[in-house]
């Protein structure tokens, strides 16, 4: 008796899951074995998403004495060799404050004193530290394991407060501008996208995009990831402050229609993809690749221009592409 008051229900489960598979299953299994699909223009950028991690060349001066600080330059200022930063006049501890314990420890010798405190180099003054400015330097960054970068954090990053100092307080620092480098990690399979000297755009939290080169690309023993390393002299308003971001690599960002590349074949030696004609049947179409992702690429619409001269007539938008093309 209570099986037939249940078969009623396990009908109507069974009528849902029915209903499920047709409406949201079907659909895209079918789509996926379709003979060919309609190309559109579009946009097909490029990139892997990863955490960066700023490296710049750059000395921490400390105080040579004690007292009040009286500063000259601001905060992010472009300075010369041999400009005064700041005094400090008065007298004060002759040991450093307690909260900069860490840092200085960091710092080690890598950290100088200027009793004229003018800089010793150009570059951006920053009231910024956090103790790494001696340890991860354009010299050492390739040699630094992932493990090393994934522990850098920018809570480590203290503000350096203007006040009264203690002897050996740090003061500020001074970052070279004119090249510094964003490293990260990106997956191995993306690899080729890399090359030394290609130009590569790096867009920082979202909200700051810059242009560099790539400086270093290097397989990760036992790791699934790639450590990259961009050079770049843009200018990026916290660069001196920030230690790591979140970063998008850009490696190809173009306009076009957009296709399969699975569509791609060859015939004779040219590339291109079988269009479906007015009578039904597809005919062999040139084509030239303007950017790729490894699995769509972004074609030129209409007409091109050869390695001849020669123009071209290739795809339009809304043709009928052949999913998988045939090589002849």
């Amino acid at each position: 008796m209570n099986n037939i008051r249940k078969r009623p229900v396990l009908l109507f489960f069974a009528a849902l899951i029915v209903l499920y598979v047709l409406i949201y299953v079907l659909p895209k299994v079918t789509g996926a074995l379709t003979r060919d699909y309609t190309v559109q223009y579009g946009r097909l950028r490029t990139m892997d998403t990863s955490t960066g991690y700023f490296v710049r060349k750059e000395k921490v001066y400390l105080a040579d004495k004690g007292g009040i600080e009286n500063r000259y330059i601001k905060e992010g200022a472009l300075v010369r060799k041999g400009v005064k930063v700041m005094d400090i006049n008065g007298n004060g501890s002759e040991e450093p404050q307690i909260r900069y314990k860490n840092i200085l420890e960091k710092l080690g010798s890598s950290a100088i004193r200027v009793p004229s405190y003018k800089t010793q180099a150009e570059g951006i003054v920053s009231y910024y530290v956090d103790g790494y400015e001696g340890e991860l330097t354009p010299a050492t960054m390739k040699k630094k394991r992932e493990r090393f970068y994934r522990n850098l954090d920018n809570g480590n990053v203290m503000k350096l407060e203007s006040g009264i100092a203690a002897t050996g307080d740090p003061l500020f620092k001074v970052s070279d501008r004119s090249a510094w480098y964003i490293v990260c990690f990106v997956p191995e399979d993306n690899l080729k996208r890399y090359k030394f000297g290609n130009k590569v755009s790096v867009r920082i939290n979202k909200e700051k995009t810059i242009e560099g080169t790539v400086y270093y690309i290097k397989k990760i023993k036992y790791s699934s990831d790639a450590m990259l390393i961009v050079k770049t002299n843009y200018y990026y308003q916290r660069f001196d402050s920030t230690r790591v971001a979140d970063v998008e690599v850009i490696t190809s960002d173009a306009m076009g229609l957009i296709i399969f590349n699975s569509s791609i074949c060859r015939k004779k030696g040219q590339i291109g993809v079988y269009v479906r004609q007015k009578t039904g049947e597809y005919k062999f179409t040139r084509i030239k690749v303007l950017s790729t992702d490894g699995r769509r690429s972004v074609i030129s619409k209409s007409r091109f221009t050869d390695k001849n001269g020669k123009t071209i007539k290739t795809v339009n938008n809304y043709d009928d592409v052949l999913r998988h093309g045939k090589n002849s």
